[in-house]
Formats: C-alpha cells, sequence, structure tokens
C-alpha cells in the first residue's frame, strides 16, 4: 500500500503535540486542513489511527506509522547530509528527535549527550522530562524515539543498553540535622522532619528508607519537581533530600552537608532503550550516550549468591 507522507506528517504531528490544533500551529496550516488528512488516512488504512481526546494519542496502528515515518526522516536527513557533503562540504538542515531523559541525568551527564548530538550529528534534541521509572511509555505510545530508563527489559521493538548506576545519598545541613534529628536518625525521626520529593511518582525516599530502617513510613513532603530546586531547598535546611552522590559529595566533604546514615544508597541502573531498526544517526547517538554513561555513572554493582 502506498502512504501519501504528507499524511503521515500530519500524523506524526498529532501524535506529538497531542491536539489537531496544536499540531495545525506547528505545521503551519488549518485544523481543518489536518483534520482532512487525518480522515483520509484513517479511511485509506481501514483503522482509527487516532484516539481522540485531550490529549489525542495513537491507536497501535497509528504508532506503527508514527514510528515509519519518524524512521523516514532520520534517513533522509541522513542522505541529504551526506549529498550535501559531496556537493558543497556544507551540512543538511537540523532534524529534530524526542527523547525521554530523567531530570537528574538531564542535570548531571545528559548535556553533553546534547552538545555532542548537535555538534557531531546536527541533531536538534526535544528533550521530554520525566521520572526513569516512567519514560518506557513515552517509547511505547511513540512519543519518543529513544529513552533512559531504569526498566532493563526492553519494550517490544525495541533494544536496551545498560549505561550505568545513579546513585542517591539521603542528604541534608548540618544545621537541619542538629534541630529535626538531634535525637538520632531512625525510621520514626526522619518520617517526621520534613523531606524533598521530586513529586508523588518519587520512590526515592521510601527504597532509602527501607534500605536503611528496614520498613517505609509516610513521610511529611515538600514536592519540587526540579532538580536544581531539589537542591537548593535542602542547602537551605527545608528539608533532607535523595540527592544524586555524584554531585553532592563534594558538599558532604566539603561540611555544606551531611549524610543521613552513612554508606546507605540507593543504587538506580539506568539504561538506554531506542528502537531496534533504526537509522546510522540513532546508532551514533546511542554511542554517544553509551560512552558519556560509561564515563559519569557508577558501575551496577552484581549480585553474588
Amino acid at each position: 500500500m502506498d502512504y501519501d507522507y504528507d499524511s503521515l506528517v500530519v500524523l506524526a504531528a498529532v501524535v506529538r503535540t497531542g491536539s489537531f490544533e496544536s499540531a495545525a500551529h506547528s505545521l503551519n496550516v488549518t485544523q481543518s486542513a489536518v483534520s482532512q488528512r487525518i480522515k483520509q488516512l484513517e479511511e485509506k488504512v481501514g483503522s482509527i489511527l487516532i484516539q481522540r481526546g485531550r490529549p489525542c494519542v495513537a491507536t497501535d496502528d497509528g504508532l506503527l506509522l508514527c514510528q515509519h515515518v519518524e524512521q523516514v526522516a532520520l534517513l533522509q536527513h541522513e542522505l541529504a547530509d551526506k549529498l550535501a557533503a559531496r556537493g558543497d562540504g556544507s551540512s543538511a538542515a537540523a532534524i529534530g528527535i524526542r527523547i525521554a531523559v530523567n531530570s537528574d541525568s538531564l542535570a548531571t551527564w545528559f548535556p553533553e549527550v546534547i552538545e555532542l548530538a548537535a555538534t557531531e550529528l546536527n541533531l536538534r534534541l526535544e528533550i521530554i522530562p520525566d521520572d526513569q521509572e516512567f519514560t518506557e511509555e513515552r517509547l511505547r505510545s511513540g512519543d519518543a524515539l529513544a529513552i533512559v530508563t531504569s526498566n532493563n527489559k526492553p519494550i517490544p521493538g525495541c533494544r536496551s543498553v545498560p549505561l550505568g548506576s545513579m546513585n542517591y545519598m539521603a542528604v541534608a545541613t548540618p544545621g537541619y540535622v542538629k534541630t529535626h534529628l538531634e535525637g538520632g536518625v531512625n525510621a520514626l525521626s526522619v518520617s517526621k522532619a520534613p523531606s524533598i520529593q521530586f513529586d508523588r511518582k518519587d520512590t526515592l525516599p521510601q527504597q532509602w528508607m527501607m534500605l536503611a530502617f528496614g520498613g517505609t513510613s509516610k513521610l511529611s513532603s515538600h514536592f519540587i519537581p526540579s532538580y536544581e530546586g531539589h537542591l537548593l531547598a535542602c542547602r537551605r535546611g527545608i528539608g533532607w533530600a535523595m540527592m544524586p552522590s555524584v554531585t553532592v559529595q563534594p558538599l558532604v566533604e566539603s561540611g555544606h552537608l551531611v549524610e543521613l546514615v552513612p554508606d546507605v544508597k540507593v543504587r538506580t541502573p539506568l539504561h538506554w532503550q531506542s528502537r531496534s531498526q533504526s537509522s546510522n544517526i540513532l546508532n551514533r547517538l546511542s554511542e554517544f550516550v553509551s560512552d558519556i554513561a560509561d564515563n559519569t555513572l557508577a558501575p551496577v554493582e552484581v549480585e553474588t549468591a
């Protein structure tokens, strides 16, 4: 079956932006033109491609078509880049791809990936921030071409590459500890003292409680969905927080922060998942991700019997 690629581009835009109106705006066409393209494409395929709602999401058939058109766009970009280089030595116009990444990776090691993607691959990355436990849904739904995730099981049609471990430690200021935990650091005192969580999906504090005290408790938490805000609030003594060791270890060594329970860390193995049938440019991006993570993240500890 032959497909009208202009219509496929419209389909991908609706899924990417979440609405017919936003897709029309991004493509600089009318909303009625978008609706007509989608209607014609659905009639040709013989199935519903978009589940209408807020937001609009792709059906299984729609997802297959979105993945196809994104792969074609990458291949066309590679071809245009090669032809331009053979001609006047220039590069083709940059192309954008969407990647879902957890906020702590964005604040630590992933900016180097963004830099290399721009300078070496002529890519413009649209980063979708989400918790590492939930980014896989972005890949499964077609909202992203690749993800950083804590799930090592490959999503069907995707490949998974281990990156290393993002280790977290529970920290607070010395003044905070004196005020809220002077009687000792235990499950009861820590649960009653103000804590800082990223959002209500954040399970790191409870994971740490289990490791440190053998059980979990309801916490008295501020919710700050920002790495920078998280760290600033912690350094101001607003609460204790789970922070990446790679960034707060120097603050612990300098005495600006203290580790609530020494040597108790939550180790979160991270993985890079992308489509199995991908282009050379996405393969090279995957190599950059793997190399940079290898130089930044901690090795994954292998449990022995």
